[in-house]
């Protein structure tokens, strides 16, 4: 027992722990995703060591469970506590009373509660095709989950845009309890896939999300949706690719040239979405992957071939990623940063960062917030303590954090 109480006392820690080696973040990066999902139970596993310390007389087992109890609860009482005032400072202080008497009664009652179970309802559509690449000549695919017949449409359309470092990943409509409790809202989510590295850039990425935007307002009439009432929502490399096509709103060079219509939208959400590649490149390249041995380089290298066997392996690092350094194509670089296009006319913007994120530096959201409230946008900053990349996705059906992530999605959205 004493063993399991040092071992569970040591996973707990690594709540509060932020490594700064690359090699390090990546081997624990995982280990503390999962501590910051299950820290309730951590919390009263440390505590149960605690008190049989305590009827035991072993002063081991007292302190490891008494340190391990505190700092799971020290991270509970710090994710989930309220950020109204983040809400007040954007929406006014009758932020509340702003809400839709429609959608308020629908939204969650509780910021956390222990078990978050939503059953999967409304009506699902798969592998609809809202468009083609021309650089892959493949068709794109989206899952479009709508309202259940019995809820009334509040006409808003979320399209989420998932994350994977550009070179990863699939659209999965199932990952987030949140998107259930949005389609009883009344709400639409499209999830889509788009064109991966090596198939395309980064400008065909963020072409497709546009192509997104401009099928689902021809479809607005068949989906019930306000065409002004479309947003756009991501993770990590979602979130990049949202920012990026929110604030560039019918830009010439970000434009799909087969397609027409109007780009804009009236919201974005980004879940850690880096906002300026020039310092992600800088993080990444000059103070992340340097630190990393060639073993570990050519480790990753490894696990990117095999899970793109299809696609030509372009290297690891932003440099393959966008074809150059920063010094090699600065206007590139600037055209792909979502920092560099805030302007008084972007949507209102919801931003949501773990500072414990060892790939996507929190400060850089932080200045993109910063750069926002300057221009007079209306714009919010949740910042997760102790978190890490990809928080809000792991057990988000226990996770304090991702559930408080979603609590203030919810009432975003309303407010648009």
């Amino acid at each position: 027992m004493r063993l399991f109480a040092v071992v569970l006392v040591l996973i707990t820690a690594l709540l509060r722990f932020n490594p700064r080696s690359g090699a390090l973040h990546i081997a624990l990066w995982l280990a503390k995703l999962l501590a910051t999902g299950l820290v309730l139970p951590m919390a009263l596993l440390n505590g149960a060591m605690a008190l049989v310390g305590v009827k035991r007389r072993d002063w081991l087992l007292l302190l490891a469970g008494g340190a391990g109890s505190a700092i799971a609860t020290h991270h509970l009482i710090n994710v989930t506590r309220s950020r109204d005032e983040q809400f007040a400072d954007a929406f006014g202080d009758d932020w509340q009373q702003q809400l839709s008497p429609t959608i308020k009664p629908l939204l969650r009652k509780q910021r956390w509660r222990p078990i978050c179970y939503r059953r999967f309802n409304g009506v699902l559509r798969q592998n609809v095709s809202y468009g083609r690449n021309p650089d892959s000549k493949r068709p794109l695919y989206a899952d479009i989950l709508q309202p259940p017949d019995n809820i009334p449409r509040s006409g808003l359309a979320l399209i989420y845009v998932h994350g994977g470092a550009w070179t990863f990943g699939s659209r999965n409509i199932r990952k987030f309890p949140y998107f259930r409790q949005l389609a009883r809202q009344g709400h639409l989510i499209m999830d889509i896939d788009y064109t991966l590295a090596a198939q395309t850039s980064l400008i065909g990425m963020v072409m497709d999300v546009k192509r997104a935007i401009l099928w689902l307002k021809a479809h607005a009439d068949e989906y019930a949706i306000d065409p002004d009432r479309v947003v756009l929502a991501g993770q990590s490399a979602g979130g990049h690719l949202s920012l990026l096509a929110a604030y560039t709103p019918n830009l010439p060079a970000l434009q799909p040239p087969e397609m027409t219509g109007d780009t804009a939208v009236c919201g974005v959400l980004s879940f850690y979405g880096p906002p300026d590649m020039q310092a992600l490149h800088s993080d990444m390249e000059e103070k992340f992957l340097r630190r990393l041995s060639p073993q570990v380089k050519d480790g990753i290298a490894e696990v990117v071939k095999r899970t793109q066997p299809k696609r030509p392996f372009t290297g690891i690092g932003v440099s393959a990623l966008m074809g150059g350094s920063p010094a090699e194509i600065p206007d590139i670089y600037r055209l792909l940063s979502p920092v560099v296009h805030v302007d008084a006319d972007c949507p209102p913007t919801l931003l949501l960062h773990g500072d414990h994120d060892g790939l996507v530096q929190a400060r850089e959201t932080a200045v993109l917030y910063e750069k926002l409230r300057e221009v007079g946008v209306t714009a919010v900053y949740l910042n997760f303590p102790d978190c890490e990349h990809s928080f809000e996705s792991t057990l988000p059906q226990l996770s304090p954090a991702a559930q408080v992530a979603a609590y203030y999605t919810e009432r975003f959205l309303a407010l648009l």
